[in-house]
């Protein structure tokens, strides 16, 4: 997978947007619904729904974060408030659809299996959310570093020390302390990311598929 970051993936970028948000800026909440629509999307899908549900709960998602804005501790914890949100609906929403399709086809072990959980759909939402985390930690770091990391574990087949040394200009020997500092400022950037997941306290005014 090759990443282009932009320093509108930076982390903190969230709480400046939430507080303009706040503000009542429009343009704001745009920006913020398509920096996060990618993870919504990716862990709706990995529940299996179809289209029509996947708008349904992105609509539903985002219509939660609208509501919970005021409420919202610290932006920088919103990626995990999405996933988890995200993820939460998406499963109510996978259910009831099974639980449709089990009465119409008798058919109460399709209703069992979702509910016990299934190992492929867990490991689905917790990558999407460690890939969208470690898109916005790469955004915050400096271009220099993006680049060495971006070669080092994204590009295949993955190129030597020599090769880097004549890509970036700089002696071979300096590339394994510039990566080791790197990944240094990268856990940093990534470590705001996976702060508390509870930003937003839970709201007792359900969504549309809570309702449901």
């Amino acid at each position: 997978m090759k990443l282009h970051p932009t320093r509108d993936l930076d982390p903190d970028l969230d709480a400046r947007l939430v507080v303009r948000c706040a503000a009542g800026e429009a343009r704001a909440w745009e920006a913020l619904v398509r920096r996060h629509e990618r993870l919504v999307y990716a862990i709706g899908r990995s529940f299996r729904l179809s289209d029509e549900d996947l708008g349904d709960v992105f609509q539903d998602v985002f219509t939660a974060l609208l509501k919970g804005l005021p409420r919202l501790r610290d932006g920088r914890a919103l990626v995990r408030w999405l996933a988890s949100t995200t993820e939460r609906i998406a499963r109510t929403t996978a259910l009831r659809r099974r639980r449709e399709a089990a009465r119409e086809h008798h058919e109460d072990g399709a209703i069992d299996r979702l509910e016990d959980g299934q190992g492929p759909v867990g490991s689905d939402v917790e990558r999407a959310e460690r890939e969208h985390e470690v898109r916005l930690a790469l955004g915050a770091a400096s271009e220099r570093c993006r680049r060495l990391l971006e070669a080092l574990y994204y590009e295949d087949p993955t190129p030597s020390y020599n090769e880097l040394s004549q890509r970036f200009g700089v002696p071979v020997g300096s590339l394994g302390p510039t990566r080791a500092r790197c990944i240094e400022r990268l856990r940093d950037h990534f470590a705001i990311l996976r702060s508390d997941p509870s930003g937003i306290p839970d709201d007792p005014r359900p969504t549309s598929v809570g309702e449901g």
